[in-house]
């Protein structure tokens, strides 16, 4: 009982305190740090059986298999590639990535469309700005965790019509001015009726963002076109279509591939 109380103590002092900086969902942590406590204290238990383990010792080793446990389970769930269904309805535009939507942006006419991070603005990209002939649309944000999925899907089927892979300078997204100074990955994707944008974001962990598609490559609803590495972000930028209804809001959690975020008329 005495070692399955320390495993338990350790991994919840190691566990949480991270997975609150790193803004992971708190339940579903607290289920795991509490498993791989009593894995660590079933574990001291067995070696206490055959060999005399000083107290010392036994922090020591607890420790070691408590962190090596969580990385190994958190890279198990990060590498994670579920096979999705998408809606079969036409008038859908789908996440591109799993997460919590940070914010949605009515992009007015006249103005100048921007993506923010804090207090920092900073102006869309040319062929962004190509998706939107009337000035309006939206602009929506997806924070990705490290407990998400981090295989990205197209929102809409369609072609592949420009592919940008800018590097970046491995900053925090918490900075303000993180989006356009991270490494990036800018698509535009078009169809027989309109075009969407996606900006990609890494993190400063991040060494890379792998993309699964190229220019000219024609993809259907909700298929895989890349991946990033731990915490990071998508944007995509949506035209004013025709009677376009924005379904989700701001702290929604939704899914790549399957959960709508946008609907509209289809003719």
């Amino acid at each position: 009982m005495e070692n399955l109380l320390l495993g338990i103590v350790l991994a919840f002092g190691f566990i949480i305190p991270t997975a609150y900086k790193w803004e992971l969902n708190l339940k579903v942590v607290s289920v795991s740090a509490l498993v791989i406590g009593l894995f660590a204290g079933l574990a001291v238990n067995a070696m206490a059986f055959y060999f005399d383990v000083g107290p010392i010792l036994k922090v020591l080793i607890c420790s070691i298999l408590i962190v090596v446990t969580a990385v190994l389970a958190l890279l198990m769930r990060f590498y994670r590639d579920p096979d999705r269904v998408p809606p079969k309805r036409d008038n859908f535009i789908v996440a591109p990535a799993d997460g919590v939507i940070k914010y949605v942006k009515r992009i007015e006419k006249g103005n100048i469309p921007f993506s923010s991070k804090g207090k920092e603005s900073v102006r869309l990209s040319e062929p962004l700005l190509s998706i939107l002939p009337d000035g309006q649309g939206y602009l929506i944000g997806i924070g990705m965790s490290f407990l998400d999925v981090h295989v990205t899907r197209t929102a809409i089927g369609g072609k592949v019509t420009y592919l940008e892979h800018i590097p970046g300078g491995f900053y925090s997204l918490k900075r303000e001015d993180a989006p356009y100074r991270n490494e990036r990955l800018i698509e535009v994707i078009e169809n027989d009726r309109f075009k969407i944008g996606l900006i990609q974001i890494a993190s400063r962990l991040v060494r890379r963002i792998v993309a699964y598609v190229r220019e000219g490559d024609e993809l259907d609803l909700g298929q895989r076109i890349g991946i990033i590495t731990f915490g990071s972000q998508v944007d995509i930028v949506l035209p004013n279509l025709e009677e376009l209804k924005v379904k989700v809001a701001v702290a929604d959690q939704v899914y790549a591939g399957i959960s709508v975020i946008a609907e509209y008329c289809y003719k």
